[in-house]
C-alpha cells in the first residue's frame, strides 16, 4: 500500500508501529497527505457534539429516576404472598365432595389471577407513588 493511501489509517490511529514510522516519515515531505490530515483533524472537530451542560445532565436524572420504595424491596415476596393467596382461596372454595376438572381450574385461576394481579400492581404504584 502506498503512503499516501494510509492516511485514513493513520487518522484513526490504525497503523502498526512500523507502518506507523513509515509514514510519519513520509508525512513531512508531502503536502498532499498533511492537507489531508488537516482536513480530516477539522473534520473530526466538526463532527464531535457539544459538551452537555452539567445542570441539565443533574435535571435530567433528577426527573427520570425514581426513589426506591420499601414495598419496591419486596416485590418478590409480595408477589409470593399473593400467588400463596391465589392458591388458598381456590383451595377453600372448592368443593371437597367434588372431583374438578384441571381445565376449569386453570380458566379460574387465569381469570381470578388476572383481576387481583391487576389490582396488587396498581396498589404498588399507588404505594410507590406515596413514598
Amino acid at each position: 500500500m502506498k503512503p499516501c493511501e494510509q492516511v485514513l489509517l493513520y487518522a484513526a490511529g490504525e497503523l502498526k508501529a512500523q507502518d506507523k514510522a513509515a509514514f510519519e516519515k513520509h508525512l513531512k515531505t508531502c503536502p498532499a497527505c498533511q492537507a489531508e490530515l488537516k482536513f480530516l483533524a477539522k473534520l473530526d472537530e466538526g463532527l464531535t457534539p457539544p459538551a452537555v451542560p452539567e445542570r441539565v445532565i443533574t435535571q435530567l436524572f433528577a426527573r427520570t429516576t425514581r426513589k426506591k420504595s420499601i414495598w419496591a424491596q419486596f416485590k418478590w415476596e409480595l408477589a409470593g404472598i399473593a400467588a400463596a393467596a391465589c392458591g388458598a382461596f381456590v383451595w377453600m372454595y372448592l368443593p371437597a365432595h367434588q372431583a374438578f376438572n384441571a381445565h376449569d381450574l386453570v380458566a379460574y385461576m387465569n381469570i381470578s389471577a388476572d383481576d387481583e394481579y391487576a389490582a396488587f400492581a396498581q396498589e404498588l404504584t399507588d404505594m410507590e407513588d406515596y413514598f
